[in-house]
């Protein structure tokens, strides 16, 4: 069901893709995304008037964010800060709201020297950053003011960051920075469900600056023609591939072995085109691609039909995202590798400047 759904929804914000699904879906869905944009404006007018009170952390606080649903590399773009910050001397802590994961309160993910929690308490993503990050507590927990405040207590960092806090407005930042994947822009320009939008285009007044993913230039005259965003900086930024990682050994490959390699994209993530994408630009073959909805948590019984359909492949590649809970189930005849991945920025010197205010 969940992938029924997710391909329905996919439909619906491709405008290459849209048929009798996309129209007999329109006027429910539209509906249901009118009474959204009220909850979510509704919300934050509350927080305007003061009726529900935000919050302020004794640091300072860095939220990493989008608009939209999906992924756009909040978590890849949460380790470069990190890692950035700690070259300046920063200690950093960094907050997730743990999707997906069993962690209701807060949840010690890593204290900057051990993993205390696996993906199935964590969260996908957080137990990722985590492994990453050796030297970076991650702490998972539904409410980031209580996390926030438990952080400062038992590290006392001197930045926090938020891993997709934008929506999060209960705590104050003292930094936006809000991330555009090109390719999807902002959808059919709906709120969810009906678009991909989380809240209304004029919620990015909030931002302090702008990360776009991949090709920028057409996103970049848009939020530079805007009234609104005109004065906000623009940083372009992309993944470069860095190793192919064998999940069975942990032994690193150099990402050219991937050439000519008959490969099955596995991916349960957001947007799993631009998994095939990287695959294809490596210079991989892909004979199929088997696709999850995002945050999957695979079972034994995936692996063993994934086995089956994968005998025509040479190796099965797969996202790191998805191979920190694929991991525990591996199969020894079953070759899985993963594409460690490293944020690419395109002007580092503008975004040096920025985190020199920080």
């Amino acid at each position: 069901m969940s992938k029924r759904l997710t391909h329905i929804y996919n439909k619906l914000n491709q405008e290459d893709e849209r048929d009798f699904v996309y129209y007999s879906a329109f006027i429910p869905l539209y509906f249901l995304s009118l009474l959204y944009g009220i909850g979510v404006r509704l919300r934050f007018l509350l927080y305007c008037i003061g009726v529900f009170k935000m919050h302020r952390l004794d640091c300072k606080v860095i939220s990493i964010g989008n608009i939209t649903t999906g992924g756009s590399g909040k978590t890849p773009m949460a380790v470069y800060l990190a890692e950035r910050l700690l070259e300046r001397g920063k200690k950093a802590v960094i907050l997730s709201r743990g999707y997906k994961g069993k962690i209701k309160d807060a949840g010690v993910v890593s204290d900057g020297e051990n993993i205390l929690l696996g993906p199935e308490d964590a969260g996908d993503e957080p137990y990722l950053m985590a492994v990453k990050l050796k030297t970076v507590p991650v702490i998972v927990g539904r409410d980031r003011y209580r996390t926030g405040m438990y952080a400062i207590e038992r590290f006392k960092p001197d930045i926090i960051i938020l891993d997709d806090g934008f929506q999060h407005i209960r705590l104050a930042r003292d930094m936006d920075i809000v991330l555009i994947d090109s390719r999807r822009g902002f959808g059919n320009g709906y709120l969810f469900p009906m678009g991909i939008l989380r809240e209304p285009l004029y919620g990015l007044n909030r931002a302090s600056f702008f990360m776009v993913k991949g090709k920028s230039s057409a996103i970049s005259q848009q939020l530079s023609a805007s009234n609104f965003f005109k004065d906000r900086p623009i940083i372009s930024f992309d993944y470069k591939p860095q190793a192919v990682i064998n999940l069975l050994d942990n032994s690193r490959h150099n990402v050219d072995t991937l050439k000519g390699k008959k490969v099955i994209a596995l991916s349960g993530i957001a947007e799993p085109k631009s998994f095939s994408e990287t695959l294809k630009e490596l210079g991989a073959i892909i004979i199929k691609e088997i696709i999850y909805p995002d945050h999957y948590f695979y079972t034994f019984d995936d692996l063993k039909k994934i086995k089956d359909i994968a005998a025509e492949a040479e190796i099965i590649v797969t996202t790191e995202k998805d191979g920190v809970k694929l991991k525990r189930f591996l199969i020894k005849d079953l070759p899985i590798y993963t594409i460690a991945v490293d944020v690419n920025i395109k002007n580092t010197k503008d975004f040096n400047e920025i985190l020199v205010n920080v």
